[in-house]
């Protein structure tokens, strides 16, 4: 590879696209020489096409009628039916052009431009000799005069150039940015359902000055007041397919967040990093091997490096890493819940781009860049998005850790705060943790439970936040009073889900005890002996009273159990803690409270299997709980013959509980007395 392709930085596409399709020199103005265009230029025919052109703008000759007979006049021996077909074509940009020194005005560049819609040549060209006449600077000036009132008029004027059907989507877009603008609906994108309704409006000239002077291009791209023309200009000129363009745009884009995190209303920086985002397109297919995912991992750091490097060369910086951080947050909790495990580990894994990109971002932060303080104009998702960011600032050793004080103080609600503006204020900033189907073992949660291991002693801690929460278990319980017509369901369900976070943080808060990412000012082995049985408590309680999600709290039941058996008692695993063993609940003790539960019992010895529980543990803790693991095999594979639906379990589940049963321990078991 040469030198100067290894250090290219390309969008993935970008890179395909050189690598996959052939070398094709496309019909380029540069090509021809200058002394045949002087020659060109100087003939009297091309003073009389410039004429004409004038002449045709000032009588508002119909455009594509006009083009057919300047072409035949072009094609005419005495004008320049001897030259070549290319050059032919030339002749009328160059003309154009020349017209439009002579009238440097927004109309003349519309009329112009009216032309080139209806011949493929002068589309072509007409931009190119634009581009090469405005390196004599008075040109340039004027047409930056001329792009700007094109663009001003666009602005004013949303869909002039869109078909009559959707003449009206343009100025409804811009009504309705006007009334709701939001910082996540610019990343969120989805604008490509407008191009055909603004997408055009502009004339081309922001893409031809993109071509002449990035920073020009910008100046006018801040003259839209609503976003999707803008997200078209910067998609078509170049961000999307050029890296080293994205580069220049994002660099001169006018500052878009203030010192604090507060949007200003720019668009262009915000839709930039949307169109960043979504270049990562390493195309992996289903089933890629192992070294393209090792690829493709290293080729999304390396990118995200440079992108990182990019936004922190700007001044608002600080801002841009407060907002866009909770953003990726955000979007990397909701990919990281369809994984396997909730780690974003290598390129296969959702969420491994927006993990990689925040990760970028925290490396080439400066110490001390980063306040936890939400900014003014927060979003009713982004606090607790922030908190998380703030955690994984804090890992890198760049922050110190958020408090989870004023995290704390959210949930203690009384009956009528919860169907007041409070309890909204909860759902709002724990609705982007929950996720489509919760998870005990929630990335989200995980990020949640840093700042509370290193609050306080975990146990107390925790004791104060499910106490906290006694509203919410009331709603769950009993239904809220408020909800008249719907029986109290919608406020069931919404406070159970927050009380499904809730246990999931403690979760997360038990796994970054038994294996902590740095030192504790706290003994682990006896804030775990006290943390253990409260989480084991709560999950008898929301058993008793949750109705509506006891697939969550079975599963709940299990997590408890592997951890207890797998990293809390003998301590051989790496960064595990030996407890003592009398400690409740001990394995035993789940699954003694599992008897009876078919379903859940077996699916606990096949998880625990899967985590590299041994099968003498599981049998002599089944032996130890007086639970008879064939009958229930039994029972499984009866009501699996019936219906495979209602029973949850599969015939591998079965299995792991048959290898059990044919366990023979050979040594004393490790499991604790009854």
């Amino acid at each position: 590879m040469h030198n100067a392709e290894a250090a290219m930085v390309e969008w993935p596409q970008e890179r395909r696209h050189r690598l996959d399709n052939p070398v094709r020199v496309p019909q380029r103005l540069a090509d021809i020489p200058e002394s045949l265009l002087r020659k060109v230029k100087m003939a009297s025919a091309f003073s009389a096409l410039v004429q004409t052109l004038v002449v045709a703008f000032n009588e508002k000759v119909e455009p594509q009628a006009k083009l057919s007979e300047l072409s035949a006049g072009i094609d005419q021996p005495e004008a320049f039916g001897g030259y070549d077909e290319i050059v032919r074509q030339v002749v009328l940009a160059l003309a154009c052009v020349a017209a439009l020194q002579k009238t440097p005005t927004r109309e003349m560049w519309e009329y112009l431009w009216s032309l080139a819609w209806h011949s493929g040549p002068l589309e072509t060209f007409l931009p190119q000799a634009v581009i090469s006449a405005a390196n004599e600077g008075k040109f340039r000036d004027h047409f930056f005069e001329v792009a700007r009132s094109v663009v001003e008029e666009a602005a004013h004027n949303p869909g002039r150039r869109a078909f009559q059907r959707e003449k009206e989507v343009g100025a409804n877009l811009r009504d309705y940015w006007k009334k709701h603008p939001q910082l996540s609906a610019l990343w969120r994108g989805n604008f490509l359902h407008s191009l055909n309704a603004v997408g055009r409006d502009d004339d081309h000239v922001l893409s031809i000055v993109s071509e002449i002077d990035v920073a020009e291009f910008v100046r006018l791209l801040a003259l839209y007041d609503y976003p999707d023309p803008v997200f078209h200009a910067l998609m078509w000129c170049g961000a999307a397919w050029r890296f080293e363009r994205w580069r220049a745009m994002a660099s001169v884009a006018p500052a878009a967040l203030g010192e604090h995190g507060e949007w200003n209303g720019s668009l262009i920086l915000p839709l930039l990093l949307t169109i960043a985002r979504d270049q990562f397109q390493f195309g992996l297919g289903r089933e890629p091997t192992p070294n393209q995912v090792s690829e493709a991992t290293n080729e999304i750091k390396s990118l995200s490096a440079e992108v990182a490097k990019t936004i922190m060369g700007r001044e608002d910086s600080r801002g841009c890493m407060t907002r866009w951080g909770n953003w990726l947050v955000r979007t990397a909790i909701s990919a990281l819940s369809t994984n396997p495990f909730p780690y974003p580990t290598d390129a296969a894994s959702q969420g491994f781009i927006e993990d990689a990109l925040l990760e970028a971002l925290i490396a080439e932060m400066p110490a001390d860049h980063w306040s936890p303080e939400p900014a003014p104009d927060v979003e009713p998702w982004e606090p607790w998005c922030q908190l998380a960011v703030g955690a994984l600032i804090s890992l890198a050793e760049k922050a110190s850790m958020p408090s989870a004080e004023g995290f704390l103080e959210e949930w203690p609600l009384t009956p009528e705060e919860w169907s007041m503006k409070q309890g909204q204020k909860l759902k709002d900033h724990a609705l982007p943790f929950e996720g489509s189907v919760p998870r005990a073992d929630g990335y989200g949660a995980r990020l949640l439970a840093l700042l509370m291991v290193e609050f306080k002693s975990a146990d107390t801690i925790w004791k104060r936040f499910w106490d906290s929460a006694a509203t919410l278990r009331e709603v769950v319980e009993f239904g809220d009073p408020d909800e008249i017509n719907e029986g109290g369901w919608k406020g069931k369900t919404d406070a159970a889900r927050l009380l499904m976070l809730q246990f999931s943080i403690g979760l997360m808060m038990m796994d970054h005890l038994i294996g902590p990412q740095r030192q504790l000012n706290f003994d682990r082995r006896t804030v775990l002996e006290g943390l253990l049985p409260l989480l084991d408590e709560s999950v008898r309680e929301m058993t008793a009273i949750d109705q509506l999600n006891g697939k969550f709290w079975s599963e709940a039941v299990r997590h408890l159990a592997i951890r207890r058996a797998k990293w809390l008692s003998s301590g051989t695993e790496p960064n595990s803690i030996a407890i003592n063993a009398e400690v409740k609940p001990t394995l035993v003790d789940f699954i003694r409270s599992l008897a009876g539960d078919t379903e859940n019992l077996l699916a606990l010895v096949y998880v625990a299997q899967r985590n590299g529980i041994d099968r003498a543990t599981l049998a002599a803790a089944f032996k130890a709980a007086k639970v008879d693991i064939n009958a229930e095999i039994s029972i499984a594979v009866h009501l699996l013959a019936i219906s495979p639906r209602a029973i949850g379990l599969n015939e591998a589940q079965i299995d792991s509980a048959r290898e059990v049963l044919n366990d023979t321990p050979t040594a004393n078991p490790t499991i604790p007395s009854p």
